[in-house]
């Protein structure tokens, strides 16, 4: 097993590999790292100064360019904003055109089959008035009725006047 001074021993300071020779570099412990260092940070405080310039100009253009977004934002959502009333005063025009239009449709369908209604009415109705009172008349004659009536004319002058009230004034004459 390795003990921990063999083991650091591999990185003390050593000459060039080969034949022994004196080291090429004396191992300079007092003055250190940091005088090594020095000159190399001193000559990156320019760098230091020209990242911090660049850091500055890339965080106002950064500014300008949120100020543009917001500002195009700002102006493509007013757009939208009054496209958005025109769009909805055009569709509210469309729907009730449409509708005005379905409208029409149905009253005029509607109109067309209460035509047909009455039509068909007016040629029942004659008919059905002479069924019903020649029933009505058949009842009042007959003896077996629950409820005789004693003028049959009367019922069927009656019946005829509430189903047309003009029939009383043309069987009386004008």
């Amino acid at each position: 097993m390795v003990r921990l001074r063999d083991f650091a021993g591999r990185f003390r300071p050593a000459g060039v590999p080969g034949a022994a020779a004196p080291a090429g570099v004396p191992a300079d412990r007092a003055t250190g790292p940091t005088a090594e260092l020095e000159p190399v940070f001193a000559a990156l405080t320019g760098v230091h100064a020209r990242c911090a310039g660049i850091r500055a100009l890339a965080e106002a253009d950064a500014r300008d360019t949120l100020a543009a977004a917001d500002d195009r934002a700002a102006a493509v959502l007013a757009t939208a904003r009054s496209r958005a009333d025109a769009e909805r005063a055009q569709a509210a025009a469309v729907t009730r055109d449409r509708m005005s239009a379905e409208s029409r449709t149905a009253t005029e369908t509607a109109r067309r089959q209460a035509e047909a209604l009455r039509a068909r009415a007016a040629s029942l109705v004659p008919g059905e008035v002479e069924r019903v009172v020649a029933r009505v008349r058949s009842l009042a004659t007959d003896p077996g009725a629950t409820q005789p009536t004693a003028n049959p004319d009367a019922v069927g002058t009656a019946v005829t006047t509430a189903v047309d009230p003009d029939a009383g004034k043309r069987a009386n004459g004008p």
